[in-house]
């Protein structure tokens, strides 16, 4: 489901957080490579997180499928909102 660039290690992590070794403290440095299970992912169920990528790549890329007007999108230049100036060498002194 996600992009190559996009992979993460949190499947693994939740699997180290719930291993009963790892809960009462009772592991050393071949914990890794003494417990394989640790990469055995279940499949992802996260519909919120594959709407976001579907969203995010439409945006990016565009709609897959032919719009349902030939209206072009609106040019919208969006309005800045007012900030104060500051000299940038008082940043560095108090």
């Amino acid at each position: 489901m996600f992009p190559w660039w996009l992979q993460t290690n949190i499947p693994f992590l939740m699997n180290v957080l719930r291993h009963n070794k790892f809960l009462t403290g009772n592991f050393d440095t071949y914990f890794i490579d003494e417990n394989p299970q640790l990469f055995q992912f279940p499949p992802s169920q996260n519909r919120a997180q594959k709407l976001l990528w579907y969203l995010g790549d439409v945006m990016v890329n565009g709609p897959m499928t032919q719009l349902s007007t030939y209206l072009p999108p609106a040019k919208i230049t969006p309005a800045l909102p007012d900030f104060p100036q500051c000299n940038p060498f008082l940043l560095f002194f108090r």
